[in-house]
Parts: C-alpha cells; sequence; structure tokens
C-alpha cells in the first residue's frame, strides 16, 4: 500500500472513531441523566403515581427522546442552525470548488457525455431554422468540450463568469 493510501485510510479511521465518539458520548450522556434522575425521582414517582423505577426509567427516556429530537427539529426547522454549516462545508470549501468527486467524474463519463452527444445528433437532423440549428450546435459543441476537458483533467475550470456565490 502507497504512502498516500495509507494517508487517507488514516484519515478515514480518525474521523470513524470521531464519529463514534461523538455518538458513544450522546448515549452515555441519556443514560447518565436517566440514571441521575431515576433515583432522584423514583421514590417521588413511586409515591405520588405508584411508578416503579423502570417506568420512571423509561418516562424520563421519552423525555430526553422528546426534548433532543424537538431541539433537533426546532434548530433545523425554525431557526435553519446547520444551513450555514451546510454552505461553509460545500460552497465555500476552497478545496471542494473545482475537485472532482469519483462519482461526479463517472456520472460526467457514463450519463453526461453520451447524453449531450446523443441530443447533438438529434439536433443535426432536426428540420429547423438553419441559424438556430448552428446555435443549437455551437452551445453542445461547446458543453461537450468543457465535459471532456474537465474529465481528462478530474477537476472543473470554473471561469470568473460562472462563479455562483
Amino acid at each position: 500500500m502507497s504512502v498516500e493510501r495509507q494517508k487517507i485510510r488514516a484519515a478515514e479511521w480518525l474521523y470513524r472513531w470521531s464519529l463514534s465518539n461523538s455518538i458513544i458520548g450522546i448515549v452515555f450522556t441519556i443514560l447518565s441523566f436517566m440514571g441521575v434522575f431515576t433515583l432522584v425521582l423514583g421514590p417521588l414517582f413511586t409515591e405520588r403515581f405508584g411508578f416503579s423505577y423502570l417506568v420512571t426509567a423509561v418516562l424520563l427516556f421519552l423525555f430526553v427522546l422528546a426534548v433532543i429530537v424537538g431541539f433537533g427539529l426546532y434548530l433545523d426547522k425554525v431557526v435553519h442552525f446547520w444551513s450555514a454549516q451546510a454552505t461553509v462545508g460545500t460552497v465555500r470549501n476552497p478545496f471542494l470548488v473545482d475537485v472532482m468527486y469519483q462519482k461526479e467524474l463517472l456520472s460526467l463519463i457514463y450519463i453526461q457525455v453520451p447524453l449531450l452527444k446523443s441530443v447533438r445528433a438529434m439536433v443535426e437532423v432536426q428540420p429547423i431554422d438553419p441559424a438556430a440549428k448552428r446555435a443549437y450546435l455551437e452551445d453542445l459543441d461547446r458543453s461537450l468540450a468543457k465535459v471532456e476537458q474537465s474529465i481528462r483533467d478530474k477537476r472543473w475550470t470554473i471561469e470568473p463568469h460562472e462563479r455562483v456565490y
């Protein structure tokens, strides 16, 4: 395995480790909350409502689950908390502006190029105004040339007038 591939594998495992730790942290936080408050509220719920400690723990779990889901939905749908993070992570990331993902490259090779060539062939045989046909074919040729250049370079060439953010 090459050094570059080893670096990628190490980065993948560190990313997985980080995700696992964050999920485990959430689970242990919930369990700690439930455990402490089951011990604190258990006698009160047993005395007042006749609930066992298990029922108290289940009620606390449902409460915590409702708070987490409710707060997440509030942040997502009302405040749009994660939209800025998504924008910074994708649109404004300088490393994602012109670098092409593997699936984008495969999509260009197996979908976009054949589609552009097919549309070009169909336009050529259409009985339409020659000036309009020439304009359509020039646009298709320009698009096809740019896509084929992107395939060769394995990166997007973005012209100054093409910036959309």
